[in-house]
């Protein structure tokens, strides 16, 4: 355990013991709390005694500690502040310019994927594709939308394929429950997704996850763009620099990894 730095040391103490708590996941005994933090009885007690007080923390009837609600209260609170698209758009704005087209974040809507920001390159050669926000876009026609759909249960799928269908919209469209789940396949074990041609012909994208907090994929970061082939040295390049914004995304989101 790290000596707290600063002038107010019992407060850096009491947030290691909180940060303790927090990485256990599980109520601890005060003698666990000790032997972990190193601190004597006398001293975790108090600070123990003072987080309770607040509540911070909360005292089970068989003597161990655990989180209080106060600190679900105060995560509720930042939750309601957060906004993604602040903490998002200049990932968005980075990736535009590095690969030169449109990029965007999306989020599942029921069947539908939707972009909630999007960006385009401010300067480039040749026609740029622009992701639109606000519009429903087919799941298994999409980058994004075939992202959210490789982490649903084997029981949503059915249900997708059974009430949405799986409508052509080019020839290059995913039509049968079968190709669409090979594909689905294909994005758990490449970590993206990719579309190519599937929903507009001559467009090709990219979507790779974005974790928050929590470890739940909640958005999709993609790029767009008229790339000629998706074995094209320009189109992997764009699926590398997706991929990693979308891990420096999750990162900022406070998702930690696996």
């Amino acid at each position: 355990m790290r000596e707290p730095r600063g002038p107010v040391k019992a407060l850096g103490k009491a947030m290691e013991l909180l940060e303790l708590l927090l990485r256990e996941r599980r109520p601890l005994s005060l003698q666990e709390l000790c032997a972990r933090s190193g601190y004597p009885k006398s001293t975790a007690h108090a600070l123990l005694s003072t987080l309770r007080e607040y509540q911070m923390i909360a005292q089970d009837p068989d003597g161990r500690y655990r989180l209080g609600i106060r600190l679900y209260e105060c995560g509720c609170a930042v939750s309601a502040l957060w906004d993604v698209r602040r903490v998002a758009h200049p990932f968005l704005e980075q990736l535009a310019q590095s690969l030169g087209t449109g990029v965007f974040l999306a989020v599942r809507s029921g069947d539908h994927a939707v972009s909630i920001d999007a960006c385009a390159a401010s300067s480039g050669s040749g026609l740029q594709v622009s992701a639109e926000t606000g519009t429903p876009l087919p799941l298994h026609a999409t980058a994004q939308g075939k992202l959210f759909l490789a982490a649903a249960s084997e029981q949503e799928l059915r249900r997708y394929c059974r009430l949405a269908g799986l409508r052509p919209y080019t020839r290059h469209s995913l039509s049968s429950p079968e190709e669409l789940a090979a594909a689905l396949a294909a994005v758990r074990r490449q970590g993206y997704a990719v579309e190519d041609g599937e929903y507009k012909v001559g467009l090709r994208a990219v979507a790779a996850p974005v974790y928050d907090a929590d470890g739940s994929l909640s958005y999709a970061l993609g790029a767009v763009g008229l790339f000629p082939r998706v074995q094209s040295e320009e189109f992997q390049q764009a699926v590398a620099r997706t991929a990693d914004a979308a891990a420096r995304l999750s990162a900022a989101l406070g998702y930690r990894g696996e």
